[in-house]
């Protein structure tokens, strides 16, 4: 009888032990995951809402989404959000986005020089340092 209770609460401290571990290896994952990406910050995402959601946020055009998806944004990985946000610059840049369509039927989501000026800043700092 001694014998079968020591081996239940052996048992019952090892999965004790592996519950508080695991749950320490899921918050260094998550957290490990939020360091490798950057979110959108919220004044960026606020410009977004008004000039890109339509088209780039779930549920939104199936090219578009294709091109970007601003909904997974935090899930692509640094390399992805560099090159992604190397496509956003040019492209608001060159005034491509949003599509002059787009800016006929909703002149209220077209953005504002301040508002293009803030995302290609934001666009511009995740951007890889150039190699001297």
């Amino acid at each position: 009888m001694k014998k079968i209770l020591n081996i239940t609460v052996v048992f019952i401290g090892l999965l004790s032990f592996i519950a508080i571990n695991g749950n320490g290896v899921l918050a260094q994952s998550v957290q490990k995951s939020i360091e490798i990406g950057k979110l959108i910050p919220s004044a960026v995402f606020k410009i977004t809402e008004k000039s890109c959601k339509n088209c780039h946020y779930e549920p939104g055009k199936l090219l578009a989404l294709a091109k970007l998806n601003l909904s997974k944004w935090d899930n692509y990985p640094p390399e992805r959000q560099a090159a992604k946000a190397k496509a956003i610059y040019n492209e608001v840049w060159k005034n491509d986005m949003p599509p002059k369509k787009f800016r006929k039927k909703n002149p209220d989501a077209i953005p504002t020089p301040e508002d293009v000026k803030t995302i290609l800043e934001w666009a511009k700092s995740l951007q890889p340092a150039k190699k001297q």
